[in-house]
This record gives C-alpha cells, sequence and structure tokens, in this order.
C-alpha cells in the first residue's frame, strides 16, 4: 500500500451493499487501483437486541455506509467515489455535503481541496416521499457523552415527564457513570474499525477528522427503529454551526455533523420514517446551557468533556489532562456559575485561568488578534469573551490578568441567553426547554 500515490486518477474508492446479520451490520468498502483491488475494508456495528423484528434497515443501513465511508476514503483519497447501490438525488446531495463539509477539516489539514470533490459513481434511485405525519410517539433515545450537554438534556427531559433511554456508541466510563447518576437505562452499540486502516495509516496513508457525529447520529437512528422509540434525541447547541474559517470556498467547520445543516439533511432522509431526530439545545448559546448546568451540581463529579477520557489505549485516560482547549473551554465558561473553590475541584485544584502556560490557548478561544478558534467542540469567541465579563464581576476573579481583554457590554452578553429561532425540535418537546432556562 504504501506505493500508492495519494490522489491518484488511477484509484477507486467502493461503498458494497452492507449486509445486515440479526444484531450486527458490517460495512464493506474496497479500494481499486485501475483493474485491481488493492484493499477490503469491514467494519462492524455491534447492535443492541431489538423490540421490534421485522424492521426493514435498508435505507439507514446504506446511509451508515456511506457515512462511514469517509474514514477509510480519506486514506487516499481517489478521485472516483464509486457507490454499488442506488443513490436517489436526495441522498446523492447527503453523500456530496457529507464528503465537502465534513471532511473539510481533514481537507484544510492536510491541504489536500482535491478530496472534497470526487466525482461520485453510483446507479441513479428515486427519493421515496415523506411521511403524511410524524407519529405521536415520543419515548426518546437520547445520545449520551459523559459530557455538560447531554446532561442538561437528560434533565430536562426528566423534567417534562418524557419515557427516555440513553444511548452511546462504544462504551466509556463517563457515560456509564453519567447514566448511573441519573438513575436512567443506557443502551449501547459498537462500532469496529477496519484494523487494516490504522495499518495504512503507519505506512503514509493520510489521516485526520470526520464527521463522527453524523456515523453516531445513524446508528442511534437505527437502534431507535428496532427498539420502537419515536424521537434519537441530540445535545448540539447553536454555535456548533459557527465555523473555524474559510478556505477554498467552503466554511470549514470541526461540528459541521453537529450543525443545523448537518440536522437537517438527515432528517431529510429519515422523513419516510416517521422518526424525529433533533437537538433539544439547539436554540441555546453555551453560555445559556453551561449557566443551566452550573446548578446539576449532583453531576459535576462525574461528567467530562476532555478528549483525554476516551482514549484509545485505556493507559491514558484521565477525565481532565488541564490542558487542551476543551478543558480550557469548560473551565472558562463554568467560571461564571460555580464558585472557585467548587471549579478548581472538579479540575483537580488546577486553576486554567492564572496557569500562563494556558494564556496562548484562551487567547485562542477569545479569537485575539485574528487567533483561529481551536478545531474542537469549543463556543464562539464572543461566547468566551462574555464568560470573562461574566468573571470580572466576581471578586475571587479580581486579579486575574486576561480581563484586560475583556470587550463585552452587559448588554451583550445578557443577549446571549436568548433562545436562537431556529431549530428542529417537535412541538410536542418544546415544553423541555422550559427547565433549561
Amino acid at each position: 500500500m504504501s506505493d500508492l500515490v495519494i490522489g491518484s486518477a488511477s484509484l477507486t474508492f467502493e461503498v458494497h451493499e452492507p449486509e445486515v446479520d440479526g444484531d450486527t451490520i458490517r460495512l464493506n468498502f474496497a479500494l481499486r487501483n485501475g483493474d485491481d483491488v488493492v484493499a477490503s475494508y469491514v467494519e462492524t456495528i455491534g447492535l443492541p437486541s431489538a423490540t421490534l423484528s421485522d424492521v426493514d434497515l435498508g435505507n439507514l443501513s446504506r446511509l451508515l455506509a456511506l457515512a462511514a465511508s469517509l474514514s477509510y476514503y480519506k486514506a487516499y483519497i481517489p478521485p472516483n467515489f464509486a457507490v454499488e447501490f442506488t443513490l436517489s438525488p436526495s441522498e446523492r446531495t447527503f453523500l456530496a455535503e457529507l464528503i465537502l463539509n465534513g471532511l473539510s477539516e481533514f481537507a484544510y489539514r492536510n491541504a489536500v481541496p482535491g478530496a472534497l470533490r470526487p466525482t461520485i459513481q453510483a446507479p441513479e434511485g428515486v427519493d421515496t416521499p415523506g411521511a403524511a405525519a410524524h407519529s405521536t410517539n415520543t419515548r426518546a433515545l437520547v445520545a449520551v457523552g459523559g459530557g455538560k450537554d447531554s446532561i442538561v438534556t437528560l434533565d430536562a427531559i426528566r423534567r417534562a415527564g418524557f419515557d427516555q433511554t440513553l444511548f452511546s456508541v462504544n462504551d466509556y466510563l463517563p457515560i456509564r457513570r453519567t447514566a448511573e447518576r441519573a438513575d436512567l437505562p443506557l443502551v449501547q452499540a459498537t462500532r469496529k474499525l477496519d484494523p487494516q486502516l490504522f495499518e495504512h495509516n503507519k505506512t503514509g496513508a493520510l489521516n485526520g477528522h470526520v464527521p463522527v457525529t453524523a456515523i453516531n447520529s445513524l446508528i442511534a437512528c437505527i437502534v431507535a427503529i428496532r427498539g420502537g422509540y419515536g424521537a434519537v434525541v441530540f445535545s448540539n447547541e447553536a454555535s456548533a454551526s459557527a465555523g473555524n474559517t474559510l478556505w477554498e470556498g467552503v466554511e470549514v467547520n470541526h461540528q459541521w455533523s453537529k450543525g443545523l445543516t448537518f440536522e437537517r439533511l438527515l432528517r431529510d432522509q429519515l422523513a419516510p420514517t416517521g422518526l424525529e431526530y433533533f437537538s433539544l439545545l439547539r436554540p441555546f448559546t453555551e453560555l445559556a446551557i453551561m449557566r443551566r448546568f452550573g446548578r446539576l451540581t449532583e453531576f459535576h463529579d462525574v461528567f467530562t468533556s476532555c478528549n483525554r477520557a476516551f482514549h484509545l489505549d485505556p493507559e491514558m485516560r484521565r477525565s481532565w489532562c488541564g490542558d487542551c482547549p476543551k478543558c480550557r473551554f469548560v473551565f472558562l465558561m463554568l467560571a461564571p456559575f460555580l464558585h472557585r473553590e467548587a471549579l478548581l475541584e472538579i479540575f483537580s485544584g488546577r486553576d486554567l485561568l492564572r496557569d500562563p502556560a494556558q494564556r496562548e490557548g484562551f487567547l485562542e478561544l477569545f479569537n485575539i488578534d485574528g487567533r483561529m478558534k481551536p478545531f474542537e467542540c469549543v463556543g464562539e469567541p464572543s461566547e468566551c469573551l462574555a464568560a470573562l465579563h461574566l468573571i470580572g464581576k466576581d471578586p475571587d476573579w479580581a486579579d486575574l490578568e486576561l480581563l484586560e481583554l475583556d470587550t463585552m457590554t452587559d448588554a451583550a452578553v445578557e443577549a446571549l441567553f436568548d433562545r436562537a429561532p431556529e431549530h428542529c425540535i417537535p412541538t410536542s418537546f418544546l415544553d423541555a426547554l422550559d427547565a433549561i432556562q
């Protein structure tokens, strides 16, 4: 594989028909160099036991195959992207948008703009009409990642009186601890990438960010339909739709598959099923979400947003590393809503705002002198500056050097607590929003 030329005109990436066998979905991909198949990949999705045994997963499993395929396509970015099964016009658009926007960060950081617009080859299909009316079934499958956002969502849904089950892809301690603390049932799927991919990365294949939320969302939808749920609920906030930079005519957004555009794309594909898919936190800024989470003190010792908690090597996992954009962001955004001592207890006594080694990282969050927002799941610079403005009113932070960067007004900060009008929350779930503000 090391002798393949990245992006060579002779390369074709192939997505084959997925195999659904009981509680297992096998996703099959191949890389062809001219007439020769030089690599075959099989990704395995393990599903929890089904409540409904006669569900047809055909279309959803194919959409999952398209989303998951990007993990393998990006290794050699062939200019030809061949799909074995039919694609309707909307499915073709779904795939093209996934590649263009979901791989934008990968292409930017590897300087390979050609990766974003391969020639898509697939038999022509037709679009299936959407359901005449969505189901009144409000049993909710709520995605949980062990972080602040999903905790705010599960709390709001519980207070609104909905029947909910928590869901995750793969098993991690923060997720299990959250479910246990919430005293809610948790169902889990598994995703196992083909180990060949990692070997190819070692010998020169490209690596980088893929739209994982798109993949996890489709797995959640499959689990929901098999389990008789009426809604899949995620916890993506308003600022997830805001990009990091503009490059090659594309808005590069680390969180694109958490944004409103992707949410609408997937909802269009789900219309024939009647399943609701939406983010309950879409109307809210990070600031408003943090204010609510600050009051949910029973979860403060179990949550984490640091990626180190999900390291592939269990020996490398830490709840908070204290030296990454997400640690800095959570520390900053929680500071206005917790006593300083309570905040330091979460971070094992470390005061990130007073640590000189973290100053540059905070300047990136504030977008000072044109610095770029980190490629992480963090909020917009205006939200970060608003948090800084609020802590400036607290005597505990009066000597903080970073306060010299405060440029916000009280009115501008207050406006960030307003609900945004754009969202996809069904009417039946709107009452849950009252528990967040």
